[in-house]
């Protein structure tokens, strides 16, 4: 029989590793969102350039529709960059961890286990609630990129439609 709370505490550890794991993972993707945007604009217009020649001149209305994707693409980029940045989350206070060495080093091992379980529960709960702000800001920069895309190819298109 497992000691009084042992499977609680083992899943809750479980749990913000799992949680620090996933913010690691978002703010990875959100650097990438960053990255893919800057880096799709710079290849298709060196493509158009080599395709088109440096004298082409884009009518007024695809350099409004361009401004429009760059538009996008400067929001995509922007919200990768939030959402990479660090969120606040709630960590055991040093005075806190001194207490467990020192006043509490002889606390019966169900009553430290419980305290240490609750402490994780509130970092995970604040990690939670940071990466999920993350996790929603990167996915509005996705919808951002790819309507940047889209946008840029459909004006490139009709602008190139001469070239095919």
């Amino acid at each position: 029989m497992a000691e009084q709370g042992e499977t609680y505490a083992k899943f809750i550890e479980a749990e913000l590793k799992a949680e620090n794991e996933r913010k690691a993972t978002l703010n990875s993707r959100a650097l990438g969102n960053a990255t893919t945007s800057s880096a799709f604009l710079a290849l298709v217009f060196t493509l158009t350039v080599l395709v088109t020649g440096k004298d082409f001149k884009v009518s007024a209305s695809g350099s409004h529709w361009i401004l429009v994707a760059l538009v996008l693409f400067a929001v995509a980029s922007l919200l990768g960059l939030l959402a990479s940045t660090l969120r606040a989350f709630e960590v055991i206070a040093p005075e806190s961890l001194e207490d467990m060495v020192g006043d509490h080093w002889t606390d019966e091992e169900v009553d430290a286990r419980n305290q240490t379980a609750y402490m994780n529960v509130q970092t995970i709960s604040t990690l939670r609630t940071g990466n999920n702000w993350k996790a929603t800001l990167i996915g509005w920069g996705i919808g951002f990129q790819l309507s940047a895309i889209l946008v840029l190819i459909g004006t490139l298109a009709w602008e190139l439609r001469a070239f095919a």
